[in-house]
């Protein structure tokens, strides 16, 4: 009796849908309204190996998710005393930019499209898988022949197998989505082992390069939404996990406790900011924003402590010394570091282990996704506000910021917008 009065209680006062937990049935499982197939057929060559950029086509047809760019360094070649670091092929995109249809084109660096990556990935191990999927270092002759796999990340895609995003819909588009990847030359994202510059006798372009798309297609494609509504007169909503908008740098930032401004904010919902830094002194990561400076390492960043977020003077986010990572840790499913970088120094060879970090700051509420569904949490908006962050830096370096926004694509009449 006592136990049936208590069950009735707390089912009267807790709000909630029913579920049933011990049989299958209309309140626990869901079922695939249009049946559709995926294929990866679809490979586009870059047009330039060397330094220079490579546009894409993809042509309206179905919905388009994850891409990938394939890479492979010429066999022949002079590759004495010069390395590749790990993850060279997110180190050799200088940027990329992607327009859906007639849509707005934004801009996105390499190191950009890695640390999207990292956020996205559901914990370490994997993301030091796609570290050593997007090239494993290599010293010397090693690096002859080396392959590299990158995800493209874009705003409708993630590397993500938990909470994947719904494939965006192109068949809704009456022009293509047009990728663009823009490359250094090879031999500028390799680091120096020796006295001189032994990179400037390396291979300066690759051996090999494409994009490939995964697309998935409806088993019936009269089941498509414009076949089946008026996209004239009406429009769908696409949501977007997240939109960063290109990293904001601050340059020439001295060893020791710091306060910079953060600008370059645009209207609309900011989620979190992702910081990084990358050390310019000499020795370890020396040079790391100078392509072609023969110690250029872009996936190379250091611990930062001491940080504090302040939006017009409030205080958003504190880290005491380097408590920021267990505050990340425990607002995901994986630490804000990525392991088993290799690391090269300049006059020295071989590989030094070592741990990169980054920091999150965030404004909305923690969201972990569940298998492909969007959930809207709103975020902080930012526009014409002072946001300072104030932090120690372990060297001179570079400071790097993303911010992550609430956004969607319209799609309508044949083209595609960005919503913020």
């Amino acid at each position: 009796m006592q136990n049936d009065l208590t069950e009735s209680v707390q089912a009267s006062i807790r709000p909630g849908e029913m579920k049933d937990l011990m049989y299958p049935g209309e309140t626990n499982i869901c079922k695939q309204a249009y049946p559709s197939v995926v294929n990866t057929r679809f490979v586009q060559q870059f047009t330039n190996l060397g330094q220079g950029s490579s546009q894409f086509i993809i042509s309206p047809s179905g919905g388009v998710s994850d891409i990938i760019l394939q890479m492979a360094t010429p066999s022949a070649g002079t590759y004495t005393s010069v390395a590749l670091p790990s993850g060279w092929g997110y180190s050799l995109i200088n940027r990329i930019s992607v327009r859906y249809g007639s849509s707005a084109q934004y801009f996105w660096s390499g190191p950009q499209v890695w640390l999207q990556n990292v956020l996205d990935a559901e914990n370490n191990p994997k993301v030091d898988q796609l570290l050593s999927l997007g090239g494993a270092a290599a010293v010397a002759g090693a690096a002859a022949g080396a392959t590299a796999f990158v995800y493209l990340k874009l705003p409708h895609n993630s590397c993500r197998a938990s909470g994947k995003p719904l494939p965006f819909p192109s068949d809704l588009l009456v022009q293509p989505i047009v990728v663009t990847v823009e490359l250094f030359a090879l031999n500028a994202i390799m680091i120096n082992q020796a006295a001189g510059n032994p990179a400037a006798a390396a291979p300066t372009a690759l051996a090999t390069a494409s994009l490939q798309a995964k697309q998935e297609m409806l088993t019936d494609t009269s089941d498509t939404l414009a076949r089946r509504v008026d996209m004239n007169s009406h429009a769908l909503t696409f949501p977007l996990p997240y939109f960063c908008q290109q990293e904001t740098q601050i340059n020439n930032i001295p060893a020791g406790a710091q306060t910079v401004n953060l600008t370059g904010f645009r209207a609309g919902e900011v989620k979190q900011i992702v910081l990084w830094f990358s050390p310019t002194t000499a020795g370890g990561a020396g040079n790391a924003q100078t392509p072609g400076s023969g110690n250029f390492n872009p996936l190379y960043w250091t611990a930062m402590s001491d940080m504090t977020l302040t939006y017009n003077g409030e205080i958003f986010n504190r880290f005491e010394a380097g408590s920021f990572a267990l505050w990340n840790v425990v607002e995901d499913q994986k630490t804000s570091t990525v392991n088993n970088y290799s690391l090269f120094t300049n006059g020295a060879t071989g590989v030094t282990q070592v741990t990169n970090s980054y920091v999150k700051c965030d404004f909305s509420q923690v969201s972990v996704p569940s298998d492909r569904d969007s959930v809207l949490v709103h975020g902080k908006p930012i526009l014409n506000a002072v946001v300072q962050f104030s932090f120690t830096a372990p060297a001179a370096g570079v400071l790097h910021a993303m911010y992550l926004y609430n956004a969607s694509l319209l799609c309508s009449r044949g083209s595609a917008e960005y919503i913020f």
